[in-house]
């Protein structure tokens, strides 16, 4: 029991001394977490503490499903209880990433101990998978975080040879949590995962199972499946709320199947080059405070995802030593699993691309054709409305991860010395190439110092400097792999001398010390209260809570491109709250029109099609009434302008320069008494920009309201003597009267789940109304003659099934995890044996009334 804590601790410090700078008042300051999940969790917490279920988010766009943004992780658990503690917003996202990384690493114990593996390969997996560039990165991004925590107990519930209620209940939790923490991708790869190494074993099983007389019914491959698919089941049953929401939201998003071509599909491709991080923490050097990365050199580099891949030379010389066995590849499913994990990882680099290389082959076609990722993309119905190949990257690192801890405990054998000796004596090559390339570099690879890559926030590309990292990351390979090969080479005498715990000590403090010098300095981190500071400093003064809409010229400051700097992370932190970039409107309950979501509704991607499109055939004067139009359409009553040409200077640091202000008074409800059908957007837009002669003769010119074009699906009116007004009460309820039937508009999106209810204002019963789409991005309802009280509700029609199943999947799923395995295993036998045996092959024998 002792061994067992001490070793329980002793995983639990390696990884929190790979976060330590989070204890030390820091936080991570990359991508994601910095401008999105940050703001936007914090927003989602005061919702869910004021709500039961909070369904509509008004502060994005015109509005948006609040559970429809899949990311949003309104109903995962462990969400709710982190941002329960009375912590500051950065200190909670803090604790939610080590929650998951201490959650990835347990998992990844569990998993290798149902495996087979030995106490000491279980510490490897535990250190190596959370740790791993793979899953560790993904503390920027915290949705794919969450969905890599949950992969091993998901992967090891459903190939473990355990009881089969165990194995439902702990696989059934595992998916659905990804569902609800966001990342339903990674639920749907552990599916396939499952599903593909059943079909590695299959053969093997089935012989096995012949020659001991047994039914295929025995085989762990099958009852493999069969736990998948229970679990699937009750998972899809525990997260429909959030599955319901998702996928209608998703009909009308760009993600629709019909919504036209997707580039993005492949976007963050691994480039098959970066295989060689699995043997060293940063062969191409690094991107940040500084921009070292000389990969960016490279042709057809690509957008980067993760800095490294690298999860510890341990794994990658177990995956090497298994690489040069040709006829094993498939004997060890993990393997095989971390191999195909890895090449659907390359994305567009598919055969295609390999053969384009040669000149003049395949220069027009598609590259990613015949790559895994893309028979994924053509073979399964809808996989292509995900994105990023990089998503499979932690189903390679957990595989890797199960090799090392495999590996770890078998005994070595003749061909680790030659892969040692090659890879010592190659790496050893590669410190001195990469020495004499800092001094010579520029003689051997002739470019013009204005010629080099440039990141927009990280500066130009210091390639001296990046192959100082490059000498740097193969030096280590070598001081690695140096007591690596001893302790492997002299297992026996120091097993024999020392004792077996000495040796396994050995193993974990080598292994510890790798992954945490690789992973600490994996992402850039800024300190909490100085970049607070900063910004509050160069912040502009508040305005008045109303729609905004965000304008920019040249974005960021372009001495970011032009310089570097050692607290260029601090900077980028601080302008991006200060021009809320992102979603860091959240933080301070703004509504801005055109910000930066998961999601985003087809409408509004057209919608900014047709006004560049638009735009282009308007002078300065039609281009001010234009968005002048376009403000008082949807009811936008600021402007918030970041200037990237001109930089604001606080505290020694160059800061992004923010504008906002107010502009006109709008209204975010009207009534018309004549209106027309809806035209399509294009030519919607067009009648924008137009300037009325007669306004600008009265002397409006800069302040003058421009008549607008108003369109709603409503029959045409053709009666002069209709009236109708709107106003609101000081309670916030719309008031409606008018002589005959009106149009009643709000600048809110309708998604389909809006719903109208009209209360007569002297009294009486309330009626139903429907509320439909009203110009493309505001809604409307038709109000008869009187005078009514409106009011809005938001009610999706999916709603009462969902909650049903969610709550009746969650009671058997309860039910299940109490239930004995006596009474568990022979029914679920029982059932798939009536399933198989007799419903189904009944299904394929043939009529006597058709021979008849």
């Amino acid at each position: 029991m002792i061994q067992r804590l001490a070793t329980v601790a002793f995983v639990a410090a390696v990884i929190l001394g790979s976060i330590w700078p989070m204890f030390l008042g820091d936080r991570i300051a990359f991508r994601d977490v910095n401008h999105f999940y940050l703001p936007l969790y914090d927003y989602v917490s005061e919702r869910t503490a004021g709500e039961w279920l909070p369904f509509w988010n008004p502060l994005d766009h015109t509005g948006l499903p609040l559970i429809g943004e899949a990311s949003t992780a309104v109903l995962y658990p462990v969400r709710y209880v982190v941002y329960s503690l009375p912590l500051t917003n950065e200190w909670l996202m803090n604790l939610y990433l080590v929650v998951h990384l201490m959650l990835a690493s347990a998992g990844a114990a569990w998993m290798a101990k149902t495996i087979g593996c030995s106490r000491l390969g279980a510490v490897v997996a535990a250190i190596v998978y959370p740790l791993s560039g793979s899953v560790f990165a993904l503390s920027c991004n915290p949705p794919f975080l969450v969905g890599a925590a949950w992969i091993p107990l998901a992967l090891g519930a459903c190939l473990s040879a355990t009881a089969i209620r165990r194995r439902v209940v702990i696989a059934a939790t595992a998916l659905s949590m990804m569902v609800l923490g966001g990342d339903p991708q990674s639920a749907l790869h552990c599916v396939i995962t499952v599903v593909a190494i059943a079909l590695l074993s299959t053969r093997g099983q089935l012989k096995q199972a012949k020659r001991s007389g047994h039914s295929w019914m025995r085989c762990e491959w099958f009852r493999s499946v069969i736990v998948s698919f229970v679990a699937c089941v009750l998972a899809v049953g525990v997260s429909s709320i959030q599955i319901a929401a998702s996928l209608d939201w998703s009909r009308q998003s760009v993600r629709a199947p019909d919504a036209g071509p997707r580039s993005e599909i492949y976007d963050f491709s691994l480039a098959p080059w970066h295989a060689i991080e699995v043997l060293s923490p940063r062969p191409f050097g690094d991107l940040f405070p500084v921009h070292r990365r000389v990969a960016n050199l490279i042709p057809g580099e690509g957008r980067m995802w993760t800095p490294s891949i690298y999860a510890g030379l341990v794994v990658g010389f177990a995956l090497l030593c298994r690489l040069v066995r040709p006829r094993e590849y498939f004997a060890e499913p993990w393997f095989a699993v971390a191999l195909i994990g890895l090449l659907i990882c390359f994305g567009h680099f598919g055969v295609v691309w390999f053969l384009q290389q040669i000149p003049g082959v395949l220069q027009h076609s598609e590259s990613a054709i015949g790559g895994p990722f893309w028979m994924l993309c053509n073979l399964i119905p809808g996989y292509s409305s995900f994105r990023y190949p990089v998503k499979w990257l932690p189903i390679f690192a957990i595989a890797g991860s199960m090799v090392a801890a495999q590996w770890i405990a078998t005994e070595r054998d003749r061909i680790e010395g030659r892969v040692a000796t090659a890879l010592l004596a190659a790496f050893v090559i590669a410190v001195v190439g990469a020495h004499l390339a800092i001094d010579h570099w520029a003689r051997w690879y002739p470019i013009a110092p204005n010629e080099l890559p440039i990141d927009e926030y990280w500066g130009r590309l210091d390639v001296t400097g990046g192959l100082v990292i490059v000498r740097r990351s193969c030096l280590w390979t070598v001081a690695i792999l140096l007591p690596l090969i001893g302790l492997r080479w002299f297992a026996v005498p120091i097993r024999e001398r020392f004792g077996v715990a000495s040796l396994a000590c050995a193993w974990a403090i080598l292994i510890a010390i790798d992954s945490v010098a690789a992973a600490s300095t994996l992402l850039p981190t800024v300190n909490i209260s100085q970049e607070r500071q900063l910004s509050h400093q160069a912040s502009p003064p508040p305005i008045p809570k109303t729609r905004v809409l965000r304008t920019q010229r040249g974005m960021w400051p372009q001495r970011w491109r032009q310089s570097h700097s050692d607290e260029r992370a601090l900077e980028v932190a601080a302008s991006e709250r200060m021009a809320w970039f992102g979603r860091w409107h959240l933080v301070h309950r703004q509504a801005v029109f055109n910000s930066m979501v998961s999601i985003k509704s087809r409408s509004y991607r057209e919608f900014w099609s047709a006004c560049n499109q638009h735009l282009g055939d308007l002078d300065f004067e039609q281009r001010r009434v234009f968005w002048r139009q376009i403000r008082q359409w949807l009811a936008i009553g600021a402007v918030s302008h970041v200037d990237g040409k001109a930089s604001t200077a606080a505290g020694g640091m160059t800061l992004v320069a923010v504008d906002r202000k107010t502009t006109e008074p709008v209204d975010r409800v009207r009534v018309f008494t004549r209106w027309m059908p809806e035209k399509p957007l294009r030519e919607f837009i067009g009648e924008f920009g137009r300037i009325d002669e007669d306004s600008l003769a009265d002397g409006n010119r800069d302040g003058g309201r421009v008549p607008l074009p108003h369109v709603a699906i409503a029959p045409p009116s053709a009666d002069p003597g209709r009236t109708a007004r709107v106003r609101r009460t000081t309670e916030g309820a719309i008031v409606v009267e008018c002589n005959a039937t009106c149009l009643l508009e709000r600048c809110v999106y309708q998604d389909g789940n809006w719903n109208a209810r009209l209360t007569p204002l002297d009294g009486g019963p309330s009626r139903s109304r429907s509320v439909f789409r009203s110009s493309h991005l505001n809604q409307a309802v038709a109000v008869p003659a009187g005078k009514w009280i409106v009011s809005f509700e938001y009610r999706p029609w999916w709603k009462r099934a969902a909650i049903f199943a969610t709550i009746l999947s969650a009671i058997l799923l309860g039910i299940l995890a109490r239930l004995p395995n006596q009474f568990v295993n022979p029914t679920v036998r029982g059932i798939v044996f009536f399933l198989i045996r007799g419903r189904l092959l009944r299904s394929f024998r043939p009529s006597n009334r058709n021979h008849q």
